[in-house]
């Protein structure tokens, strides 16, 4: 959201400076694509909160200049090619009986998505979901943008500590990992895959390892053959 918004014409508005009969009467007047968002020039819609602020937001629920927004393109973009480069073809967007795929590809008969998540979400609707894929026999990976990592891996710990160890920590501590979440993130400045037990890898090399089965669990995740906290 934002207090400015711009006319076709170029003219700037402010929406601190307008009344509250003459804001009504241009949220009442106002056509799509009369006003557009200055940050990314995408059409800006007129409304008032519940605490009757003004401001423009976005006809759409993202702005293409978000950074969870350039973060998702960029990274279902090299997914894909990476895919593509190995002679596979990806889908974006694929739509199923209850589901949709950021990414999807079939090979040699095996089904797989990749979830690029950049909203919040819970644990427990991460279960849900990847339950959902389980039931279709689809092998689901989900790559986060990096604070939604960082928020779940705290979900995590809290739930092996009271499902697995009776809140109390082993004295050979556990990483926040699960064998059946298969969760990690991308960087946003490198666009490497990381997540914890040293889980450090391009995304090249992450496709790769789903491709050939590489991609293991054992205590935490981690790609057989590559550089691991694991012994």
């Amino acid at each position: 959201m934002s207090e400015y918004a711009v006319t076709v014409d170029g003219e700037l508005l402010d929406s601190n400076l307008f009344e509250e009969k003459s804001w009504d009467q241009l949220k009442k007047d106002y056509k799509i694509g009369d006003l557009k968002m200055i940050c990314c020039g995408a059409n800006a819609v007129p409304k008032t909160s519940i605490k009757y602020n003004r401001f423009f937001a976005h006809q759409s629920i993202e702005c293409t200049t978000a950074p969870e927004t350039i973060w998702h393109k960029t990274s279902k973009k090299i997914i894909v090619e990476e895919f593509s480069k190995l002679g596979f073809r990806a889908i974006e967007e694929q739509i199923g009986n209850g589901w949709i795929a950021d990414v999807y590809v079939e090979l040699d008969g095996r089904k797989i998505a990749i979830e690029l998540q950049q909203s919040p979400q819970t644990l427990k609707v991460y279960f849900e979901r990847q339950k959902k894929y389980s039931e279709f026999q689809i092998e689901a990976y989900w790559l986060l943008f990096p604070p939604r990592y960082l928020t779940i891996i705290k979900a995590i710990k809290h739930y092996r500590l009271k499902n697995e160890f009776n809140n109390k920590c082993p004295n050979a501590g556990f990483f926040p990992s699960l064998n059946n979440l298969p969760v990690f993130y991308i960087d946003d400045i490198e666009y490497k895959i990381k997540g914890v037990g040293l889980f450090n890898h391009t995304i090249e090399d992450f496709v790769i390892s789903i491709v050939n089965n590489k991609l293991s669990y054992l205590s935490t995740w981690y790609i057989e053959g590559k550089k691991t906290l694991l012994k």
